[in-house]
């Protein structure tokens, strides 16, 4: 017997309820006390966090306990950990995007939202790591007083330039998905402001403040047809971008090691073995995540059991795969390497590290394994007890891969010693409250799940029923804009479109409303716009410069030989210029997507349309715009009001002054 499916969002739910579901967390605050108990504690983090960057900038990096084998330890281990959540959470949204996956909805946001927090958090250590950070700049290719160049070949740039281009496109993905959510919060904060205001309530300055602030963020964004195309193929192709940066980024980690003479660190697999350990944990912080928010603010209407089943599947098979990665190298160790890896590999399993060795095998492949029970897949306290075990898991993965080979070379008179230093724990425990503190300012202020694309579940039925068509009786003395009507469902504002399109040579047609509306694209005659181009022209043009500034410096104007390497040294010059690539990309697709929008812009005369602001809740609303001193609004009335019941005819006509 085939078992179906668990549903994607609780029956009886529609596009109202989602809307009043998800913008009161932020507008009525409910858990308020638990809030403030745990961001007082990600403060505590934070201030440390602060304290140990003080005394690093004072003391130096030495403070880590770092010496001159393992110059590497918890700082770039921090650092590889950070950016591997970020790009494992990135990589997931980004393929459910990409495959069109109707329940992404709550999953998508938090995992672009850590995605974007992590690469916060990451940014960081390249820069506290370089021991003089104020000169971070240096990295970076630009004309300096010296007339000197950065070495394209060094990791380090190609760190600089990857955490660039990460925190760009994590950015632009997380806001784009957002738009939409941000003009609905707007939408309620301004009738929230207006209640207020009415009933002379001491906190309605605070209250207009914020509708505001919701408003600025928002762009004057309207639900406009037009606006839907675009602001889909621009969520599509970022991240499209973000799958393609992580698979660069995460590919260019183990490039840089396996170009190092260092033992332990030539595995074919090691690409294939980075990406899963960091997908893993993208996954595991996404989930313990999820759950938090879904038990703290009584989600499960919307977060529901086929999303735990989904996020609990997943993490059993990238559990399969990360134990399929450390059985092969174990295995290709053994039997057919040479004498310096398996002599790593023995001081990894058995050594004075060999508590990361073991920690990291065992969190990364045995929590996983629980979900082969449908009860555990189901639970959100296991889901988020196995994320967090995994996250650590990976953690103690990086540690493992650079201290242990570090400690201990071909050369004996380099063989140092490393033990952890409180202060390198320090640090990273403080980026943690950094990350925590971030997280808690986004649940309070902005939608925590995806109201737009949780809206695409909802049966068309379920949708709020029809009111009386009517149409006011007196008329303003104003100039006419145009003509607006409201209508209950996408397929009436279609058909009204349909019946209008004959007029658009003399008037301008627009459709509004809270879901993306593909029903109305021909009538609109918007059908075969793309912004496709504007994001090929941006990645070519940008990798092209990027591959030509790196030749040109590195192999005419500042030839500076290191590690052998040839003056025209390709493959080096590959790693940046792809990442800077999808950062010129991503950075094309936003200007295309606000230019082509015609955002931002806080004024319009669709704001004016009667009930409007339903436009981002249930209602989807019809805007003809009469061109010049057009006689066309008796027609367009009459043409509306003739249209059969459940056929176009609208619920309500309005005129709409300039």
């Amino acid at each position: 017997m085939i078992r179906e499916p668990a549903p994607a969002i609780r029956p009886g739910e529609d596009m109202r309820s989602v809307g009043e579901a998800v913008t009161a967390i932020t507008l009525a605050h409910p858990a308020g006390r638990t809030w403030w108990i745990a961001f007082a504690g990600a403060a505590a983090l934070l201030g440390l966090f602060a304290l140990t960057l003080s005394y690093l900038l004072y003391e130096g990096v030495g403070i880590w306990d770092n010496n001159n084998a393992v110059v590497w330890a918890l700082d770039i281990a921090s650092y590889d950990w950070w950016i591997g959540v970020a790009c494992g959470s990135l990589l997931v949204s980004g393929i459910l995007l990409l495959l069109g996956v109707e329940w992404r909805g709550p999953v998508s946001r938090v995992a672009e939202t850590v995605g974007l927090l992590a690469t916060a958090a990451a940014g960081l250590y390249p820069i506290i790591h370089l021991g003089r950070p104020w000169y971070f700049y240096w990295n970076l290719p630009y004309p300096n007083t010296f007339g000197l160049w950065p070495q394209f070949r060094s990791p380090l740039l190609w760190d600089a330039i990857d955490i660039v281009s990460f925190l760009v496109v994590a950015l632009s993905l997380w806001y784009i998905g957002l738009l939409p959510d941000i003009a609905c919060l707007r939408d309620r904060a301004y009738a929230e402001a207006a209640r207020q205001i009415e009933a002379v309530a001491p906190t309605r300055k605070t209250a207009l403040l914020r509708a505001r602030a919701y408003g600025i963020l928002a762009s004057g964004w309207r639900g406009s047809a037009a606006h839907w195309q675009i602001r889909g193929q621009a969520y599509r192709i970022v991240a499209l971008l973000g799958v393609l940066l992580v698979v660069s980024v995460q590919t260019g980690a183990s490039v840089m090691l396996a170009g190092s003479v260092m033992p332990g660190w030539h595995g074919t697999l090691m690409p294939v073995s980075f990406l899963v350990h960091a997908v893993l944990s993208g996954v595991g912080v996404t989930a313990a995540l999820m759950m938090l928010v879904r038990g703290v603010y009584g989600l499960s209407s919307l977060v529901t059991d086929r999303h735990l089943d989904v996020l609990a599947r997943l993490m059993l098979c990238l559990g399969c795969a990360s134990a399929y990665c450390y059985g092969a190298e174990i295995f290709d160790t053994f039997l057919a390497g040479d004498a310096a890896g398996r002599a790593v590999l023995v001081r990894r399993m058995e050594g004075g590290h060999a508590l990361a060795f073991w920690a990291a095998v065992i969190g990364l492949t045995l929590p996983p394994q629980a979900f082969w029970s449908a009860r555990a897949r189901r639970s959100p306290l296991i889901l988020a007890v196995v994320g967090l075990l995994v996250a650590a898991g990976a953690y103690a993965d990086h540690v493992m891969i650079l201290v242990v080979t570090l400690t201990q070379d071909f050369l004996p008179s380099s063989r140092l010693p490393y033990s952890v230093d409180h202060w390198g724990v320090a640090t990273f425990v403080g980026s943690i409250g950094l990350f925590l503190a971030l997280i808690l300012l986004f649940v309070r202020y902005l939608p925590s799940v995806s109201i737009t694309e949780i809206r695409r579940l909802v049966p068309t039925g379920a949708q709020a029923s029809a009111a009386s068509t009517r149409r006011p009786e007196g008329e303003r003395d104003a100039p006419l804009w145009g003509v607006a009507a409201s209508f209950p469902s996408e397929a009436e504002l279609a058909a009204a479109l349909q019946a209008l399109s004959s007029l658009r040579d003399r008037i301008h047609l627009d459709g509004y409303g809270p879901v993306p509306m593909p029903r109305t694209l021909r009538a609109l005659g918007l059908e075969g716009r793309s912004i496709l181009p504007y994001a090929l022209g941006g990645a070519l043009a940008g990798g092209a410069a990027f591959y030509g500034m790196c030749i040109y410096a590195t192999a005419y104007d500042y030839v500076f030989l290191i590690g052998g390497r040839p003056r025209f040294s390709w493959p080096s010059f590959v790693v940046p210029s792809v990442s800077f690539a999808m950062l010129t990309g991503c950075l094309a697709v936003h200007a295309a997507l606000l230019w082509l929008n015609r955002l931002p812009r806080l004024n319009h005369p669709a704001f004016n349309i009667p009930g409007f602001l339903n436009a981002s809740q249930d209602r989807f609303f019809l805007a003809a715009e009469l061109r010049g001193d057009s006689p066309e609004a008796a027609r367009i009335e009459r043409r509306l009001a003739a249209l059969p019941q459940g056929g176009g005819r609208p619920l309500a006509i309005a005129r709409i002054p300039r």
